[in-house]
Order: structure tokens, then C-alpha cells, then sequence
């Protein structure tokens, strides 16, 4: 009898403790991901840098002012973050008006034919908390490469008008691939780019 009541014991308390503590509060799980966040560039504190090295000497440095466009962001960090860059050539900033005017011309960005150059991610892997290398289409001068883009999460912050995030991308392509080879020699075919990027969370309709 004693046997018989331990197996009966052993049978009916499993099945209390279901009824009493359902399945999702005895099983250990991890919460639901959070819904990904809306942000829209500020073009205000957005921008876009590249360098490239001049007569095998110095780097020169120019920035464009111009940059827009938006980022969806997973803030667990479940998914890395989607870019939609778009810089317009037009705004370019050597320092030089006259180098400026020649930059837009058909041997290089051909700003009257292409009016911006774009990045669209489409993929992206993590590398730690707040750093991702991304895989996205890059379009310089209507040309469209696939590229990798190590991106930083820089902070998220904001005031009284509302939360802001901040990214940091960096790569390095080749000019040629993109089909500006003028002046090869004289002017690196190396053309590092950084993109400094500050969004504001795009408010519920």
C-alpha cells in the first residue's frame, strides 16, 4: 500500500502544479523582443566625411552637409539596425568653391545626372553591444556596389523635445569601382568614408 500511494502521490503532483502555477510562470523563458524604433535623421547633426590621399602625400579631407534619411533600431539589440542614408552631392564642402563646382562635374560625382549618393542596409551582424558590421547597397555616381559598414551605436540620449540615438559608420572603397578614375596617380584610388549620424524617434500617429 505504501508503494502504491508513493505512485499515486508521484502521478497527481505534476498535474497540481500545473493547475495551481500554470506553464508560463514555472518555465524559465526569456521575454518578448522589443518592437523596433522609428528614427528620422536630423540634418542639423548628420554629415558625411571622406578622405583621400592627394599627390602620395598629404590626406585631404572634404564633408558633405546634407544628409538625410531614417533608422529602424531594435534597442535589445535583437536585430541590428536598419540605414537609409541618402548625402546629396550637391552640398559637398571641400573649402574651395572652385574645387567644389569641379567635384560635381561628369568626371566625378556627375551631381546633374546623380543628385545623391545613397546606403540601404540589408543585413547586418554584431559584433558586441554597441558595435555591428552591416551589409548594404552603396550607390556613388549611379553606380551600386554591395559594401560592409562597421557601424557604432554612440548613444541615446535626447532633451525636452525627445529622444535621440547616434551612429558612427565607417568603410573604405575604391573609387574606381564606382567609375571615377580621373586623375589616378595623382589622387588615391583608396577613399575612406565617415558618417556621422543623429535621429530623433519618430512620434506614434
Amino acid at each position: 500500500m505504501q508503494i502504491l500511494s508513493s505512485v499515486v502521490r508521484s502521478a497527481l503532483v505534476p498535474g497540481l502544479i500545473l493547475v495551481l502555477f500554470p506553464l508560463s510562470q514555472v518555465t524559465a523563458g526569456s521575454p518578448a523582443p522589443r518592437q523596433p524604433v522609428a528614427w528620422q535623421l536630423d540634418p542639423v547633426h548628420s554629415f558625411g566625411l571622406f578622405r583621400v590621399q592627394h599627390m602620395n602625400a598629404g590626406m585631404f579631407w572634404g564633408r558633405f552637409n546634407d544628409v538625410t534619411g531614417t533608422v529602424i533600431h531594435h534597442e535589445d539589440g535583437s536585430n541590428p539596425p536598419k540605414l537609409k542614408v541618402r548625402c546629396a552631392v550637391e552640398s559637398i564642402d571641400t573649402g574651395s568653391e572652385k574645387l567644389d563646382r569641379t567635384m560635381l562635374g561628369p568626371k566625378w560625382f556627375n551631381g546633374k545626372e546623380h543628385e545623391a549618393m545613397t546606403f540601404v542596409s540589408s543585413a547586418g551582424e554584431k559584433i558586441d553591444e554597441t558595435h555591428w558590421r552591416l551589409k548594404g547597397d552603396l550607390t556613388i555616381a549611379g553606380v551600386t556596389r554591395e559594401v560592409d559598414v562597421m557601424t557604432e551605436l554612440t548613444g541615446i540620449g535626447g532633451g525636452p523635445q525627445g529622444r535621440k540615438i547616434g551612429f558612427e559608420c565607417t568603410l573604405e572603397i575604391n573609387r574606381n569601382a564606382f567609375g571615377i578614375r580621373i586623375l589616378r596617380g595623382a589622387i588615391g584610388d583608396k577613399v575612406r568614408l565617415v558618417v556621422g549620424l543623429e535621429a530623433d524617434e519618430r512620434k506614434a500617429e
